[in-house]
């Protein structure tokens, strides 16, 4: 095994005084209510801002920003166009979108360089927890070059055979948006990237959809044909250097861990919110996994072999090759584009459902036994690992003699996904 790949003594560790957001309006009034509404911020963020695209390139270029808040409609460049440049040139920078109505072309190409999306009028405090969050998970990957790639990542890989029964379904002019969204909700690097621009203010919904096909139907078949056509958006995903077989056994667990934590919150009583979220979260719940796959896949493969050949734990062989594990850099990606806490701290900490709450059983909790049982079940080569339970988590709260019946419900399940 090489020794740490990303992280090294030089790398800096400590986090500024300030963090620098740059907001980009061609209209003078829109960037001065910014600067009185965002007034109460400027303790800890030092803010610019400027009327032109090509004079935001230009202040990246003489300094870094932590954040990057553009208009689309602008005379001398459009914010997509802004925003692939500072894609391209300034990779680690958060990207959002603060805009009115957009064109729909505009719009999903967007989708392709934006992290989220802001609707215009802009109410201060969704405008301050965009912001907040965007400073706050830079804490979860302390490197800023593992920062900066993740940051570049616009979608996920697709498992091919999903890939390409969407795009001929689409060849179907009878296929409706629900079925679409049964094939999406088949696989994990397009149910992320659905959620994403789903639940933006570009579409302009104000309540958050929990799942793919509700996604789906949402956006309508000309929607998900045209992020379909649309470059990079989905994708086929590439096993270079992996095993064959890696791809479909992650979307498989990752299906299965779903449904049973599910399952599990709604056996446990839990709110349709959470149970909701238990789901989504399930699904996502190793996407850390495939941008691993997907961006370091021979790095990727060697700790898979290892993990198999010397039974070592592989989160801490993540943390020593990539100075983080796959939690951490799922979560990362799911809160730049947007998803609610809800679900991304269930990603962060399925592996650790304490750390989220000790108090209650929570989406982390559930979907953490969902993630074990199921291991324990097919001890998937994709891990090289069992995960065990965290029978003192459990037993705290009261849970522990409910092992059984779950593991029964992981086993109704994984049946069926294996019918």
């Amino acid at each position: 095994m090489t020794e740490t790949f990303f992280i090294s003594e030089n790398e800096p560790r400590s986090k500024p005084a300030k963090r620098r957001v740059l907001f980009v309006d061609d209209d003078q009034e829109v960037l001065d209510g910014l600067k009185t509404t965002l007034l109460g911020m400027r303790a800890g963020w030092e803010m610019t801002f400027t009327a032109t695209a090509k004079d935001a390139l230009r202040k990246l270029d003489e300094r870094e920003f932590d954040v990057i808040v553009t208009d689309l409609h602008m005379p001398d460049m459009n914010g997509f166009d802004l925003l692939t440049e500072v894609l391209r040139r300034h990779p680690g920078t958060v990207r959002i979108v603060l805009s009115a109505t957009v064109r729909e072309d505009l719009g999903i190409r967007s989708s392709n360089a934006a992290h989220q999306y802001l609707a215009k009028p802009c109410d201060a405090a969704t405008l301050r927890t965009a912001l907040n969050t965007a400073s706050r998970i830079r804490e979860l990957l302390l490197s800023p070059k593992l920062r900066s790639v993740i940051s570049r990542i616009t979608s996920l890989p697709s498992l091919p055979s999903v890939h390409a029964k969407l795009v001929e379904s689409l060849a179907n002019p009878e296929i409706s948006s629900r079925e679409l969204g049964e094939i999406i909700a088949q696989d994990v690097g397009m149910t992320a990237k659905v959620l994403q621009i789903a639940n933006s203010a570009y579409f302009g919904l104000y309540r958050y959809i929990a799942s793919p096909a509700e996604a789906a139907v949402y956006l309508g078949v000309d929607t998900i044909r045209a992020l379909t056509m649309s470059a990079g958006v989905f994708s086929s995903f590439q096993h270079s250097g992996l095993p064959g077989v890696f791809i479909g056994q992650l979307q498989r667990h990752s299906m299965t861990t779903g449904m049973v934590a599910q399952a599990i919150s709604v056996a446990e009583g839990l709110p349709k919110k959470t149970s909701d979220g238990s789901l989504v979260g399930g699904l996502l719940h190793d996407v850390g996994k495939l941008i691993l796959a997907a961006s370091w896949p021979k790095e990727y493969a060697d700790v898979l072999a290892a993990t198999s050949q010397e039974g070592v734990c592989s989160f801490d062989m993540e943390e020593q090759v990539f100075g983080a594990t796959h939690a951490d850099i799922g979560a990362y990606l799911l809160w730049l584009w947007g998803l609610p806490d809800a679900i991304c701290n269930a990603v962060v900490f399925h592996h650790k459902p304490a750390e989220c709450s000790d108090k209650a059983f929570t989406a982390a909790g559930a979907i953490h036994v969902a993630d074990a049982l199921e291991r324990e079940r097919s001890f998937s080569t994709d891990s090289g690992q069992r995960v065990e339970l965290d029978m003192n988590y459990l037993t705290a709260l009261g849970l522990a003699d409910r092992v059984p019946e779950w593991r029964q419900i992981c086993n109704r399940y994984a049946e069926r996904a294996e019918a």
